[in-house]
């Protein structure tokens, strides 16, 4: 009997303990799961946090960790936001600012070139008029110097519009205003414009195309800027040269154009870069050496959807540049 009370005794002490045993196995796996829970949670919002953080939201924080190693993961986290978010604040005060200082040195130039522009024409005139004997007969020396001034004046006022051009490039786009252009006619055009200047340093433009008449739909005053910076360029470049080529022709799917001189050609490591605003080894194709003329004429080419590119010549001399106009 005693043994058997003993043996029940046994058996409910075994009992009892797998019942305390498993209640407290129990609360542990529910404090697991709950840590597991609240752990899952806050990698949710962390993650949440640091991706809208890389796309430029910088206002969510994160919720406070689970352990001190999540508490100090959060606090740093928020501090590092908060750090980006300062700079991020002083960079935008930074180019507003920048923008505002750009803006009154574009106003400047703008203004400057404008009143300089009114009293080089001016001069320019003069300078035919005395050239015509309209003031009276002149001497062979004073031919010569007002020759030269003329050449001078005219340098400077293609600078002047170049500057005035490449400020209107940098703070707006290029609008065109495009019509219906012949294209043989407007070159002849241009030729003839620049006939007294050529004729005053001894150069000699030579036209020719594949078509007789080419037209093509394009914005006439920006595609006669572009082609007297061209001009402009081969003559100051090709001092030693008395011959430009023009050259047009008509292509399955363009219209290519071809400015070429005679003169010493275009440095191979610099081909790539003379397009650049201000780029310095663009200074023998740039009138007066500032590195606008070609900017302004890659910036008129790609508004037309064309191309643009330079190579020097082969066979003679010089340098080439083909201009190529999508046929639409």
């Amino acid at each position: 009997m005693e043994l058997k009370l003993i043996f029940i005794a046994l058996n409910f002490l075994i009992c009892a303990l797998i019942v305390v045993t498993a209640f407290v196995l129990v609360i542990k796996y529910a404090n697991l799961t709950i840590k597991y829970n609240k752990l899952y949670k806050y990698i949710q919002n962390y993650l949440n946090v640091i991706i809208t953080a890389r796309y430029g939201n910088l206002n969510n924080k994160c919720v406070d960790g689970v352990d001190a190693l999540t508490l100090q993961l959060s606090k740093y986290t928020n501090a590092l936001i908060e750090s980006i978010k300062d700079r991020d604040t002083m960079i935008n005060e930074y180019i507003e600012k920048e923008k505002e200082s750009q803006s009154l040195k574009q106003d400047f130039i703008s203004s400057l070139t404008h009143d300089l522009k009114v009293p080089i024409v001016a001069q320019d005139n003069t300078y035919d008029l005395f050239l015509g004997g309209s003031f009276g007969s002149l001497t062979s020396v004073q031919e010569n110097a007002i020759k030269n001034l003329k050449i001078s004046n005219n340098d400077l006022k293609n600078l002047i519009v170049n500057l005035l051009d490449a400020q209107k490039l940098d703070t707006k786009n290029l609008e065109l205003n495009c019509e219906i252009l012949n294209l043989n006619k407007l070159i002849e055009e241009i030729i003839e414009q620049n006939k007294s200047i050529l004729l005053i340093q001894n150069k000699e433009i030579f036209f020719n195309s594949n078509c007789a008449n080419i037209l093509y739909n394009a914005d006439k005053f920006l595609i006669k800027r572009a082609l007297n910076n061209l001009i402009s360029n081969a003559v100051f470049y090709g001092k030693n040269s008395k011959n430009i080529y023009i050259s047009l022709n008509k292509k399955n799917n363009s219209i290519e154009i071809i400015v070429s001189d005679e003169g010493d050609g275009i440095k191979e490591d610099a081909i790539n870069d003379i397009f650049k605003k201000y780029y310095t080894s663009a200074k023998k194709y740039s009138n007066i050496g500032i590195g606008l003329g070609l900017y302004i004429v890659n910036k008129i080419v790609n508004a037309h959807n064309g191309t643009i590119e330079a190579k020097n010549n082969k066979i003679n001399k010089g340098a080439s540049f083909i201009i190529d106009l999508p046929v639409k």
